[in-house]
């Protein structure tokens, strides 16, 4: 359930970015990336059968669905340790600390 209605924040806030690029005279084409690591809410997300254990959550999943199906943003499953985002919430071991820091192109000082 919170993966989904942080999908669909997001997907409200990705929307209104794109009207704002509009408005500024630039086009955007191509969907937007999303990310999860939440292969359940991917199903949902994507899937159009309106599932029972979902009637909480079916207009989130209803405006994720819908922003896939006009292409405004495409959902991508990515492994936990490969989410960035994970780098500030979860705690790490060193190795994995390493390599969050060479993917967000951190170097140490000079």
């Amino acid at each position: 359930e919170a993966e989904l209605r942080a999908m669909a924040l997001l997907t409200a806030e990705v929307t209104w970015l794109r009207w704002l690029l509009q408005d500024f005279g630039v086009s955007v084409t191509t969907p937007t990336m999303l990310l999860s690591d939440s292969t359940g809410a991917i199903s949902i997300a994507r899937d159009p059968v309106k599932h029972e254990l979902t009637k909480h959550i079916g207009v989130d999943a209803f405006y994720v669905r819908a922003a896939v199906q006009d292409q405004v943003i495409a959902l991508q499953y990515v492994p936990s340790e490969l989410q960035l985002a994970d780098f500030l919430t979860k705690a790490q071991t060193k190795a994995q600390h390493g390599f969050y820091l060479s993917k967000l192109s951190v170097v140490p000082p000079p």
